[in-house]
């Protein structure tokens, strides 16, 4: 749907402004002049009441006098007469409409409620609107050259396009092209996003064959399991690389469970990012030449990576950067090592990294380059160069961007010429060649290259561990607690009990009971030691409020801390709020984990692991990925943890079942993806004892109501 009712605002036919002005250095001016300076290939339309003509154009008064059919509008005007500009332009059959007026939900409530009433008409006229609140468009492409922004500069074509949230972020990398050299073929300003958003250009540009390389700056998002979904299909075919912006915490929502707690809103958009196979990048030059990189050069095929120099101190810094990175550097075998002698100056280092001294000339970069390709030990080179006063940097770069261009390996040039190299370089250099000006940045750049291309060849296989038996049982346990509950709550023990049994998982042995006389009838046949709980859908953690008594030996000792637990609950006015209490095996293990899920309010279900127990906010072990799950997905969970090197076997701790804990995790985030109502899911602790699993506290936050 949103490549066909978008397609107009990049591949126009002609181009109608509305709110065009004549004068010089208003927005209304300089668009008009963009446009016209560009080249647009299409005709061009403008309506202005007052004005004949504007920079040869001639003005309409109304869009009404217009007699051909318009395919795309661009709306300028005050935003007390944005409405009616829409209204016309619904009356003239115009489908695509470009709103670049402020003043709208950005200012407050007045603006908010007309620019609803703007988006409402625009979808019952099936029009598609972009803004308000935007800077416009860009397409560099020949057969169109639309440039309908007030930028102070364009950039050369590539197959990349660019999606910016902020109009101030996008203008900031137009005006500075010239500085950067940075390409795209498209580009798209949408503002408040009341219509058309990331995801509706994420599937256009998908579908869109000149676009290449997908690239977006987004501050939010407006329904991120949408683009979560999206993401995981486009991104197996075409790069799609995102600066998010607002990490901070003061974002997410609050939450009563650990999950919740844990789970702050960057975690979630970093975990979704990732497991769609999204880049996600730091900044502005990150997100420009990872792209350029894709397109540019070869597919790497692992995380080897070979540094050649002339200078040590930008060599010890990248190298520091591959291992920040998690990538490895390359054991340069011995044939290498004898190659690299014969042509390198005595005292040079021809260990990785390979230091050249100062005196490499271009022929003996580019031999040394061919010999470190040639090591199967070496998946990537970064080549730096820093210019001595005794090379040509103009020789060295060219040679370096031939064999760039050729050599079946990834080579990233990194160089820190003269000043007057950057202008001869643009003038008489390699037009497609990478080079970078950051030793740090390159090893990102790899970093990003290997993610992409090892990311999209994995196939997700997903087990379906939900029975027909369990379903109905699971529903039918929270139909009753909806009715029994208020707006939202916690089921009891033995409705989590009831749930989880279901799933078969390995949840630790408990009876239920509500009054003494049902503890002693349920005592004698209990194996000792055992642990003494409250259940309510009232309290968060039991622990809280003294309502939990632990290793108690015998009968004798469990009435009697029986009475206790019942006397300060008496006394602190809690006794009413106890649904009912549980007797629970005592189970002494090694390590706990936390296995939680949690529905975020933009990515939906997401499931939560790392090291657990009552300091599991302090340790703060959050390994984040959007349900549902694959095994390999939780196994990648597992792995990134904290409390992993211990679970795989450490001095006298035995090694854990990592499947089996794999498959818990599985189950749970098919139980809180398939079942809306339930809201949080916390398994903590989970306590392990080799290859022994037990879940021995868990709460479940169910949604009430209709």
């Amino acid at each position: 749907m949103a490549a066909e009712t978008l397609s107009n605002f990049f591949y126009p036919e002609n181009f109608l402004l509305i709110g065009a002005s004549s004068k010089p250095k208003s927005i209304g001016y300089e668009i008009l002049k963009s446009i016209i300076n560009f080249g647009f290939k299409g005709k061009v339309f403008v309506v202005n009441p007052k004005s004949d003509e504007i920079l040869g154009v001639k003005c309409y008064k109304t869009i009404e006098e217009i007699d051909e059919k318009i395919s795309l509008a661009i709306i300028l005007v005050p935003k007390n007469l944005v409405f009616d500009a829409i209204k016309s332009c619904a009356s003239k059959q115009i489908k695509n409409v470009v709103v670049i007026t402020a003043g709208f939900r950005e200012v407050g409530d007045e603006g908010a409620e007309l620019e609803k009433q703007i988006t409402e008409f625009a979808k019952a006229n099936g029009i598609r609107l972009i803004g308000p609140n935007c800077m416009g468009l860009i397409n560099t492409d020949e057969n169109v050259r639309l440039n309908a922004t007030f930028a102070a500069e364009v950039p050369h074509y590539s197959p990349v396009s660019f999606l910016s949230q902020s109009g101030a972020l996008a203008a900031a990398v137009l005006n500075t092209i010239t500085l950067t050299g940075y390409s795209f073929g498209q580009f798209a300003s949408i503002g408040n996003k009341a219509d058309v958003n990331e995801n509706d250009l994420l599937e256009f540009w998908w579908k869109d064959e000149k676009t290449k390389v997908i690239t977006m700056y987004l501050e939010s998002f407006e329904d991120g399991r949408k683009f979560f979904d999206l993401a995981n299909q486009v991104a197996k075919e075409k790069p799609v690389i995102v600066l998010k912006s607002a990490r901070t915490k003061s974002g997410s929502s609050a939450a009563s469970s650990h999950t919740g707690a844990l789970a702050a809103q960057d975690d979630i958009v970093e975990a979704a990012l990732a497991q769609s196979g999204c880049i996600r990048v730091k900044t502005i030059e990150e997100m420009f030449e990872t792209a350029n990189s894709i397109l540019r050069l070869k597919k790497i095929s692992g995380k080897r990576i070979a540094v050649l120099t002339n200078a040590g101190g930008p060599a010890i810094l990248c190298v520091d950067e591959i291992e920040n990175q998690g990538l490895l550097i390359a054991e340069l075998s011995e044939n290498t090592k004898t190659k690299l002698r014969e042509i390198l100056h005595p005292e040079a280092s021809i260990k990785n990294p390979v230091d050249m001294l100062p005196g490499a000339d271009a022929n003996t970069y580019r031999t040394a380059v061919k010999i470190l390709s040639e090591d199967e030990n070496v998946d990537a080179i970064i080549a730096i160069f820093v210019e001595p006063v005794m090379i040509d940097s103009f020789d060295v770069i060219f040679q370096l961007a031939e064999e760039q261009r050729i050599n079946p390996k990834p080579i990233l040039i990194v160089t820190f010429p003269l000043p007057h190299f950057w202008q001869n370089w643009k003038q008489n250099g390699i037009k497609d060649a990478v080079t970078l000006k950051s030793v740090e940045l390159a090893p990102v750049i790899i970093k990003n290259l290997y993610y992409y291309h090892s990311h999209k060849n994995i196939k997700k296989e997903f087990t379906d561990y939900l029975s027909v038996k369990s379903r109905k049982i699971i529903s039918k346990v929270i139909q009753e607690a909806k009715n029994n509950s208020a707006e939202q709550a916690f089921l009891t023990s033995k409705e989590c009990h009831k749930i989880f049994s279901s799933l078969k998982l390995p949840i630790a042995k408990s009876k239920f009971f509500k009054t003494r006389k049902e503890l002693i009838k349920i005592a004698s046949g209990f194996k000792y030691p055992c642990v003494l709980k409250i259940s309510s859908r009232t309290f968060t953690h039991k622990s809280d409020v003294g309502g939990v008594i632990l290793n108690i030996l015998d009968k004798k000792t469990l009435l009697k801390s029986f009475d206790e637990l019942q006397s300060r609950l008496q006394k602190r006015k809690l006794l009413n709020s106890i649904d009912e209490f549980e007797l629970q095996e005592f189970f002494a293990g090694d390590f706990e984990v936390i296995i939680g899920a949690y529905r975020d309010r933009t990515f939906g279900p997401t499931v939560l692991f790392g090291s657990g127990g009552k300091l599991v906010e302090i340790i703060n072990d959050k390994n984040l990925r959007l349900a549902p799950i694959s095994i390999n997905d939780a196994l990648e969970m597992i792995e990134s943890s904290k409390i992993y090197p211990l679970l795989r076997g450490y001095r006298d701790f035995e090694k854990t079942d990592i499947k089996l804990l794999a498959e818990l995790l599985v189950k749970i985030s098919q139980l809180i993806y398939e079942f809306d109502e339930i809201a949080e899911i916390d398994l903590n602790p989970v306590i392990i004892k080799g290859n022994k699993i037990k879940i021995v506290d868990y709460r479940v936050r169910i949604l009430s109501g209709s």
